[in-house]
């Protein structure tokens, strides 16, 4: 700590001590603490009761204001400087916390002889009251800022070069116009990256089948949904015609989510929809597809997937999964079944092995799909749908077509979650037998 003399003449730097008389300067130097600090080291914490105030003699402090959003950087201050008087003098709590920028020196006046100085020198309480209307002008400029800022944003006219007016304010509005700035690149940024989103949510959904057009053609009773947690997802289902009179449908889901899945997701139904164009083969179109995903997957996304190949004058279905959940089977009556169903995913292993299995459909059969998003929904309380509930939705419901089916999953899910967030994908198919 530096000497008395020193430490006299360091206090009356201070513009609220400038005018004391020095028996007053001595009592509120022998009625305080000294103190040293460390940089980060916390001197006055918001919320808490002002029972002193700090004269800063040697460093830097940072001031900042604790709220919802985090922390806010209200000022800087250098030694020689007066902090927390205004709480003290006014026995309020702390409105900001007073953390040291750098290693200092400092002395803590208790709020009782800052009170007996104040009365004895009125010339302190002059320039507290001036320094608090500064704070009040510097406040108001910038709300001014502030309003003009977010009336341009809500309207969209925000032009990203006032962003240099944000970051070259006049001096007082110095710590203001940085914090607001910040906020507004994140905001642009944001708001680039929503509309970007929303073009690829668009690109996705024109890259799933035309479902009403594919109905038209083919004359099947089937339906398929698609949910996104997010605006884009991993998931995708398929409906293919094939040369052999024979429609080819699936369901996939991308280990992943956003955009990367959904990229990879299109990568994976382009292929297998080309290869099932060139040659009406199911094994084969996956298998192809895999070979490329594998020799142009830098990423390492892998995909299950469940195809299957219907021939709708004999009701044979021609099935294979790719680590994918089972098809379910319910017959007219309402028994459900799991099909057998195995193999690993595309796009792991080179030399992947299949399982081609085969069912027959008769009229009022539910061939249905679904990924895990549709077992794994949750509720508030964490529980899952399950495969159970799925199970007994299916063999309990008295539904006449596809679309009442995949309507009445969805609304079974959506109850159950009851508002929970979704954090899947959700997806289903559904073909019934005529």
């Amino acid at each position: 700590m530096i000497d008395s003399a020193a430490l006299s003449a360091a206090v009356r730097a201070i513009s609220a001590f400038r005018d004391l008389a020095p028996t007053d300067v001595s009592f509120l130097i022998e009625a305080s603490e000294p103190r040293t600090f460390k940089p980060d080291e916390i001197l006055l914490s918001q919320g808490e009761p002002a029972e002193c105030a700090i004269v800063l003699l040697e460093g830097e402090v940072i001031v900042t204001a604790d709220s919802a959003r985090g922390v806010i950087p209200i000022s800087t201050l250098k030694a020689p400087a007066l902090v927390g008087d205004l709480g003290a003098l006014g026995d309020l709590q702390r409105t900001a916390t007073v953390r040291a920028r750098t290693s200092g020196t400092a002395i803590v006046v208790p709020r009782p002889a800052l009170m007996k100085v104040a009365r004895a020198a009125p010339s302190l309480l002059i320039d507290v009251i001036g320094r608090m209307g500064e704070r009040l002008r510097k406040v108001n400029g910038a709300i001014c800022l502030y309003t003009h800022a977010l009336r341009a944003l809500e309207r969209h006219e925000f032009d990203p070069a006032f962003l240099e007016e944000l970051r070259h304010p006049i001096p007082d509005l110095v710590d203001f116009g940085e914090t607001f700035g910040r906020m507004a690149e994140q905001i642009i940024l944001r708001r680039q990256r929503d509309d970007e989103m929303a073009s690829a949510a668009v690109i996705q959904r024109a890259l799933l089948p035309r479902l009403r057009e594919f109905v038209n053609e083919t004359g099947l009773d089937v339906c398929a949904s698609m949910t996104p947690a997010r605006d884009v997802g991993g998931d995708f289902y398929d409906l293919v015609r094939l040369d052999d009179g024979r429609a080819a449908l699936g369901v996939g889901d991308v280990c992943g989510k956003g955009v990367p899945a959904a990229l990879f997701m299109g990568i994976t139904r382009t292929l297998i929809r080309i290869n099932l164009r060139e040659k009406p083969d199911l094994p084969g179109a996956i298998l192809k597809a895999n070979a490329y995903l594998i020799n142009n997957n830098a990423a390492e996304f892998f995909a299950t997937l469940l195809y299957a190949a219907f021939d709708r004058a004999s009701g044979e279905i021609e099935y294979l999964s790719c680590g994918h959940l089972p098809a379910l089977l319910r017959r007219a009556g309402g028994a459900v079944e799991a099909l057998p169903a195995g193999c690993l995913p595309v796009g792991m292993f080179d030399r992947l092995r299949l399982d081609v299995h085969r069912a027959t459909m008769h009229p009022g059969d539910l061939f249905f799909l679904y990924t895990d998003g549709v077992t794994e929904a949750a509720d508030p309380d964490g529980n899952l749908f399950g495969e159970k509930r799925l199970f007994h939705l299916l063999a309990n419901g008295r539904e006449s077509d596809a679309n009442g089916w995949i309507a009445r999953v969805r609304a079974a899910v959506s109850e159950f979650s009851r508002g929970a967030p979704q954090a899947d994908d959700v997806t289903c198919l559904a073909l019934v037998a005529a």
